[in-house]
């Protein structure tokens, strides 16, 4: 049997705490934020690491730049300082996220155009999508001009993609393929 990772033991840790106590919604949002802050600022993992720095220094940074509120986020971020799985930060909030979405049933759907959708475009989308998936939808909207018109769309291991960029590569290999 293989061991679970990590990150999966501490967000399902995290997310049976949060329903427990009812503060699903605040730690969601909350663990987002650290997230980003952590992204932004990948010293700060590292001076959370750094074996230089005593437990208490740590905690007092932690507290310095989170607020010392003693919540269970905060307590959660020290815990992790203190087992040394700070670094995971980013993994548990992806694994946090996806039980948070399983539990809401929503699914996150990546839409890749050409040209940014319009609010009508976007909410067609998002009715069809969800009369198919049968979940709540959470788009995330990319642009990339090399699509040059069509829509790619991703979702869990799913890769729809009718842009016609890809058509006219598949036009290509198939012309190739057949030595026209």
């Amino acid at each position: 049997m293989t061991e679970p990772k990590i990150s999966s033991v501490y967000a399902e840790a995290l997310f049976e705490l949060a329903c427990e106590t009812d503060c699903l919604e605040d730690i969601s949002i909350d663990l987002i934020s650290v997230n980003d802050i952590f992204e932004k600022n990948p010293e700060f993992l590292n001076l959370l690491s750094a074996p230089e720095l005593s437990l208490e220094e740590k905690t007092e940074t932690l507290k310095k730049v989170f607020g010392d509120d003693e919540g269970i986020l905060m307590n959660f971020l020290c815990l992790l300082t203190e087992k040394h799985r700070i670094g995971y930060i980013s993994e548990i909030c992806a694994d946090f996220k996806g039980l948070y979405n399983k539990h809401k049933n929503i699914e996150e759907v990546t839409v890749t155009t050409s040209i940014p959708l319009d609010e009508s475009e976007r909410n067609r989308l998002i009715v069809k999508l969800q009369e198919k998936l049968g979940k709540r939808i959470k788009l995330i909207e990319n642009v990339d001009k090399s699509l040059i018109g069509g829509v790619r769309l991703s979702y869990g291991d799913t890769l729809i993609d009718n842009s016609i960029a890809t058509r006219i590569n598949s036009i290509s290999k198939e012309l190739k393929n057949n030595n026209i």
